[in-house]
């Protein structure tokens, strides 16, 4: 830009914020699954986890209830349901399931601050499975993401494949996570594996061949790269 004596002064050009929303397919990730919820269903469950008297009975239906929610995308009943029965003494050995369904539901309403909370909680917990361990140090990693923490997302990402190394989420966070430090081949690597252990879900192949579009070059072109699965179905009963 030239100034009234004529110089030349460069202009500063300002890096166009990342939508992670965008970033990660968060609406395709939803997408990809397709509850099948038998009418009358959400009623039938509301009414039996007030009715329920034992621990494992209250935590079936609570999961059941949960599933039609996110299906039905009523994130808030479905937190309001976990804090109804969480601090019930019997459901002590279930808090750390119960935490980590929480931070489903925050999730589901993008707060993704709070979401981090119960994850973290639900790690705590002295009572957890392994399985349970694993689910919500991958979610930690995704949540990072959508913060834009990425080495703390490469963090937990690490984690989670030390702990599951089959876990194609973890890998598939691992490499958004080096793509946006710049690890450009370590990223298409990861959305590799990703690629491989879910069986060519959509989301992780939209990562990797959106990866090869933007450093042609760099790595390998899988531009014509094809999903084998672009939704699953899960029937709740």
């Amino acid at each position: 830009m030239l100034d009234l004596y004529g110089h030349i002064h460069m202009m500063k050009i300002r890096p166009t914020p990342l939508n992670m929303k965008e970033e990660l397919y968060i609406e395709t990730l939803r997408e990809s699954v397709t509850y099948c919820v038998p009418a009358g269903l959400h009623d039938w469950a509301a009414k039996a986890l007030r009715c329920s008297t034992t621990a494992e009975t209250k935590l079936a239906v609570l999961e059941t209830l949960i599933k039609v929610c996110t299906a039905e995308g009523c994130f808030w009943e479905g937190i309001n349901a976990i804090d109804r029965v969480i601090s019930d003494p019997d459901m002590a050995e279930h808090r750390s399931r119960l935490l980590f369904l929480a931070g489903q539901m925050s999730q589901g309403l993008y707060e993704f601050d709070k979401a981090t909370g119960y994850y973290a909680r639900s790690l705590s917990c002295p009572i957890r499975t392994k399985a349970q361990q694993i689910a919500a140090v991958t979610q930690l990693g995704f949540c990072n993401l959508y913060r834009q923490d990425f080495k703390g997302a490469e963090e937990w990402s690490r984690w989670a494949i030390k702990l599951g190394p089959g876990s194609w989420e973890a890998w598939k966070n691992l490499g958004v996570s080096l793509e946006h430090q710049k690890q450009i081949e370590g990223a298409f690597l990861a959305y590799f594996k990703a690629v491989f252990l879910s069986r060519g879900r959509v989301v992780p192949v939209m990562h990797l061949t959106r990866l090869s579009q933007r450093h042609p070059g760099v790595v390998p072109d899988v531009g014509d790269l094809k999903p084998k699965c672009y939704r699953e179905f899960e029937f709740i009963f």
